[in-house]
Formats: C-alpha cells, sequence, structure tokens
C-alpha cells in the first residue's frame, strides 16, 4: 500500500514543534537591530512572547542581569496588549557589550501559571489560602548572537565638544570661567570628568553632569563641567581633548578645542585680600576654612569680577530654597552660601568643607533647610 507522505511529514513537524515548545500555549522571538556592532556600541534586543489566547493566568518574570563581565543591558520598557484576543508581551532592551569576539548571550524568563480556583480563592480572601499558587517554567529563550569588533577608545558614538571661556583679560586673583560641553549620542555613561592642572593657577571644578536620555542607539543628551581659574599672572589653557571611536565613520575621533590665553594684569595683591577677609573673620568668628573659600571666591567680588556675574541680592526665602534644590554638588551648593555673605551658615560651611569628599550633600540640603525654617 502506498503511504502519504504528506501526512508523514505534518507528524514529523508537529513532533518538532512539540519538542521546540513543549505544547505550551506562548512561543518567544526576538529581534535585534545590528548583528555586527563595536566595542560599547548599543544594540536593540527586543523580545515577545506571543500567546495563543488572553492568558490571564500567566505571569511572566524576565529580568535580565543589568550588567556582566560580557556586557551591560538596560531596560526600554515593556509592552503588554491584547490583538484578536491574544496577548502579546514584548520587552525592550539596549545591551553595550564590553569585549571584542563572536558572542551568545543566553537569557532565560519564568513562567509562572496560576489556576482560576487559585485566583477566586485569592480575591474571596478564604483563611487557609496564603495568595497565588504557581507552577513555574523557566524557559530558555533565543538566544543574541553578535559579532562585536574591537577597538581601543571608552567612549563609542557620535559626540561634539564646545568648550568656551567667559573672558580672556582680568586682574589678578579675579576667576575666569571656563565651560566644558559635551553633546551627542553613544555610551555617554562612559564620560569622565576632566582634570586641569595649569602651573601657578588655582582651579576650581564641580563634578561633571550629565542630561541624557536613553534611546535604542545608546544616550542622548548632553555632558557639562564647569570650571573657575584664579591666577596671579598671565596663563594658558592648553586644548582640551575627547577621544572617542565614531561608529558612523568606524574610525577613531579626536575632537579638540582651542588654546585660550588669559592675560592677568595687576590689581589688589594677595596680601591685600588676605588682610580684609582676615578682618571679617575676627568680627564675626568665621573658620580658616570659610577665609579659604572667600579668598578663592570673594576675592572676585572684591575686585569687582564677580560684580556682573553674581549680583548680590537679597533673596526671598522661596527663590532662595529653589536654588539649593538646584545645587547639584556640595561644592556648588557651599559656594552659593559663601556668595550669601551671611555669618549663618559660617558653621555648615566650616563642617562640610572638612568633610570634603565625604560630605553629602543630601545632609547638607537637610541641615541647611532646618537653618532656614529656625531663624
Amino acid at each position: 500500500m502506498r503511504q502519504n507522505r504528506g501526512s508523514i511529514w505534518g507528524v514529523i513537524f508537529l513532533f518538532i514543534t512539540s519538542l521546540v515548545h513543549g505544547n505550551e500555549p506562548y512561543v518567544w522571538s526576538l529581534k535585534t537591530n545590528k548583528s555586527s556592532v563595536y566595542v560599547n556600541e548599543a544594540v536593540e534586543i527586543e523580545y515577545t512572547c506571543n500567546f495563543s489566547d488572553k492568558a490571564y493566568l500567566y505571569v511572566i518574570e524576565f529580568t535580565p542581569e543589568g550588567e556582566t563581565d560580557e556586557y551591560r543591558m538596560l531596560s526600554l520598557g515593556e509592552i503588554e496588549n491584547i490583538k484578536d484576543a491574544k496577548r502579546i508581551s514584548t520587552y525592550r532592551y539596549v545591551l553595550f557589550p564590553k569585549k571584542a569576539g563572536q558572542k551568545e548571550i543566553r537569557l532565560t524568563a519564568l513562567m509562572r501559571k496560576t489556576t482560576k480556583a487559585s485566583i477566586e480563592n485569592s480575591v474571596i480572601g478564604r483563611d487557609n489560602v496564603q495568595g497565588y499558587a504557581f507552577s513555574d517554567k523557566e524557559v530558555v529563550l533565543p538566544v543574541v548572537k553578535l559579532e562585536v569588533l574591537d577597538h581601543r577608545e571608552r567612549m563609542t558614538g557620535r559626540f561634539a565638544l564646545d568648550v568656551t571661556l567667559d573672558k580672556n583679560e582680568v586682574k589678578a586673583y579675579e576667576p575666569v570661567h571656563l565651560d566644558v560641553h559635551v553633546s551627542g549620542e553613544g555610551d555617554f555613561d562612559q564620560m569622565r570628568d576632566i582634570n586641569l592642572s595649569i602651573d601657578g593657577v588655582k582651579i576650581f571644578s564641580e563634578a561633571g553632569e550629565k542630561h541624557y536620555r536613553l534611546t535604542e542607539e545608546g544616550f542622548k543628551g548632553e555632558w557639562e563641567q564647569k570650571f573657575s581659574l584664579v591666577g596671579e599672572k598671565s596663563f594658558t589653557i592648553r586644548p582640551i581633548e575627547l577621544a572617542y571611536f565614531d561608529i558612523g565613520r568606524k574610525e577613531r575621533v579626536v575632537l579638540r578645542s582651542e588654546a585660550f590665553q588669559v592675560e592677568v594684569k595687576e590689581g589688589y595683591a594677595r596680601e591685600e585680600l588676605l588682610d580684609k577677609v582676615m578682618q571679617e573673620e575676627a568680627a564675626v568668628g568665621w573658620s580658616w576654612s570659610y577665609l579659604y573659600y572667600l579668598l578663592t571666591f570673594i576675592s572676585g567680588v572684591v575686585i569687582g569680577g564677580f560684580a556682573a556675574r553674581f549680583k548680590r541680592v537679597k533673596k526671598q526665602p522661596k527663590e532662595f530654597e529653589e536654588e539649593i534644590e538646584a545645587c547639584r554638588s556640595v561644592k556648588s551648593l557651599l559656594t552659593k552660601l559663601v556668595m550669601q555673605d551671611d555669618e549663618r551658615y559660617a558653621a555648615l560651611i566650616e563642617k562640610y568643607d572638612v568633610l570634603g569628599e565625604k560630605a553629602s550633600l543630601r545632609d547638607l540640603k537637610k541641615e541647611l533647610k532646618a537653618l532656614l525654617k529656625s531663624n
């Protein structure tokens, strides 16, 4: 008797399908926007679980490890909807590979199934029921396969560098202000603070601030770091450089600012400024720490350098509280307190200056608010 080959192949197909999906009412699928990337280049990963019905009995626990030796993985969000009476659960991530080579990333999800009776018992609140009863099954998801190409730069993406100086000519001990601004798209989390060093110049800086959002192409936004430089003699600010691997040009790019010449003219002598501040210190009992801040920051006010930038005005309590909340570092808040020229803040300035890197911005704001309320 002649065999029906179509029926045989149908049976084989059903058998293979049952092995792969285990006769479960769901199927996982994977989409990636790239198969070949460079180290630290963003890859969008999208896992989708398609159910055969509304699947109200199922709970999915999918929480892949955020960082390993091989990659970092950040969530773009989860989407769940019902289409044609079938549940679709989608999980979007951005992955940053750390090392070069052929990579296979294997992830799992926990499929938790309860029963209608368990739901009813929990809703009714029966005494012998502690919550939903689940039967769990760990599912191996489709493998993420990537070819990761190497390069030697820390940052990967597309960036722009803008460095500005507020003035090129000052009097002795009058500060100039340098602003370093980086914008673009890529692995912004790898951006590091810039360390300036100029002989004979005192340099004050705040920690760089990042303002960005996560997209499928990586982080998009900007990074900024501000500096105040105080010198007795003319000096040069060397060009600031930012090196990164450009994923569009597929090559190393070095962004370089111009050099800045700062001419320092004769002004107040350091001793004169010191004598003036010491007299104030003796009058109100300020600390040497406070003296340090005054000498470096208030000197500009004394000789008119900060007059236009930081105009001293009596601030309303609400306005000052808003400025306090806007501060993003201990140093910036201490500087703002010094600029208030108010002896009430002397103890706080001394305390948090002594703490140095151990100082907590949150604690400083809390103590400052308490001080303002008590006065």
